[in-house]
């Protein structure tokens, strides 16, 4: 493919990524404003539930998928592996349900379940148009799907003023576009059904294990403090705080988009064996975004009111004293994600999973404790001290196996 397609294709790529994320972004928003706080409480749980257990769906083989240039496993294997991880992910999901605080919130998951469904399903079938450098279908599916959540969401949520019933419907209608519009275009690439060779498909998961455990473990981290503030406080508050920490996402989102260009440099140069390129790169890269939370936190002390009130409007300033948490949560969340891409690909996963049950560790015995003495903000507080264990943990395991390679190049 030409540079210039290959180049037009690409940020096709980038922009349905973006509208995607801000779609379902603005589906909080929606749910505040039509609905209320307690609904979007709901709705924040059902949305970071749902996240937890797609993770089991994913399996987080995308990866894996698009670097299996020697055709390992072939494309019928990895959509039948995907069948097969979908099926425990919902299964999952169903027994997480059994202790929810309410019937209608286990619900509400569950139907915010089937939109995950769609991204998982889709994830495989992305991979096989990533191969095929055709990143043009994967930025269009993005966003018809974007688009499509918030205008039916929008629409049902306005007719029959019910979460629980827009949701289940925009889960359909996502389900529908994966078949409608990426199975029959990636078709034209390659087939696509699935094969159900255990063996193989055994092997396939068994290899993505250790970063299944380790993204479900991260995913559930605040998780586990949402569902506390939703018992030991109340679900309108959970809708609140979630509402605030909502426009936060945006900074995660630019800084993985902007970031991501370095990752591959960095893992290049571990290849060849460049170690002293690889510590620039990376102490440079470290610079960069120490520089870029200073300049999101400054932003945000002066912006975040006023953004604040033109989103949800007046009242909600009177909880103003849980944004700037929820901004240092976000930008932590930013710096695990990044540097967790560098620890990959320098090959340290066990270690880097050692480290992630030792935080997820430290999240489960102490949330309640941080919540119960510092209220709502507690749920911020917990979950950026466990990201800094985590990040710190990960500059050490890069700094340490990368001095001591470049110690035994020189021996």
């Amino acid at each position: 493919m030409e540079k210039e397609s290959l180049a037009k294709n690409m940020l096709w790529s980038s922009i349905g990524n973006l509208v995607y994320c801000i779609c379902l972004w603005a589906i909080t928003i929606l749910t505040v404003r039509l609905c209320s706080y307690d609904q979007a409480g709901y709705l924040s749980l059902a949305m970071s539930a749902s996240s937890t257990c797609a993770t089991i769906g994913l399996f987080s083989m995308r990866n894996f998928q698009i670097s299996d240039v020697d055709e390992e496993f072939s494309i019928s294997e990895y959509v039948g592996s995907r069948f097969i991880t979908c099926l425990i992910s919902i299964i999952f999901c169903f027994v997480y349900c059994l202790q929810s605080s309410s019937l209608y919130q286990a619900l509400c998951i569950i139907a915010f379940m089937s939109i995950r469904i769609a991204e998982c399903s889709v994830d495989v079938i992305h991979g096989v148009d990533q191969k095929h450098e055709r990143y043009d279908i994967i930025g269009k599916s993005l966003l018809i799907r974007g688009i499509i959540t918030v205008v039916i969401f929008t629409c049902c949520l306005i007719t029959v003023n019910d979460l629980l019933l827009s949701l289940g419907i925009t889960g359909v209608a996502n389900i529908f576009v994966v078949f409608a519009y990426d199975v029959k275009h990636t078709r034209c690439l390659e087939q696509i059904h699935p094969s159900f060779d255990v063996r193989k498909i055994g092997v396939l998961l068994k290899k993505c294990l250790p970063l299944v455990i380790m993204s479900f473990l991260l995913s559930t981290i605040p998780l586990i403090p949402k569902s506390s503030i939703q018992t030991e406080i109340n679900n309108e508050m959970l809708g609140i705080y979630s509402s605030i920490g909502s426009p936060t996402l945006v900074v995660q989102v630019f800084a993985t988009y902007a970031f991501n260009p370095l990752l591959p440099r960095l893992a290049e140069y571990y290849s060849r064996r460049d170690y002293d390129e690889f510590l620039h790169v990376f102490h440079k890269l470290f610079i960069i975004l120490v520089g870029f939370s200073i300049f999101v936190i400054i932003g945000a002390s002066i912006l975040g009111k006023y953004g604040l009130s033109i989103l949800y409007g007046d009242d909600i300033l009177s909880h103003y004293n849980l944004f700037l948490p929820l901004v240092w949560c976000t930008i932590l969340t930013a710096f695990v994600w990044i540097l967790n891409s560098i620890v990959i690909s320098i090959r340290r996963i066990y270690p880097m999973l050692g480290l992630m049950v030792l935080s997820f560790g430290l999240d489960v015995v102490l949330n309640q404790k941080f919540i119960l003495f510092f209220g709502v903000n507690g749920a911020s507080y917990i979950q950026i001290f466990c990201y800094a264990v985590f990040a710190i943990g990960m500059v050490i395991i890069v700094e340490k196996t990368v001095r001591e390679q470049a110690t035994q190049k020189i021996e």
